[in-house]
């Protein structure tokens, strides 16, 4: 229940009312292929999952290096 009731950043609100607006939409034009649409941007939004899943992109930057110009080699070709 906590999951769902906090950390709401800008991204997990834009799907919320996209889900919305979507599934208004499709109701209203009686074009149900988008409900699903709507349904799953719904889900996303009440359950805080990205296409991603739960880590959001996540990339460690512990083993990042630095690359200095004298690492880089101009590329010449044959």
């Amino acid at each position: 229940m906590n999951r769902i009731l906090k950390n709401w950043d800008f991204a997990r609100i834009v799907r919320l009312l996209l889900g919305v607006l979507i599934a208004i939409y499709s109701i209203s034009s009686q074009n149900y292929i988008f409900l699903v649409f709507g349904g799953w941007l719904l889900f996303q939004a009440i359950m805080n999952i990205s296409c991603c899943g739960t880590a959001r992109c996540y990339t460690d930057t512990k083993y990042k290096e630095n690359i200095y110009g004298d690492q880089i080699k101009k590329y010449k070709p044959d």
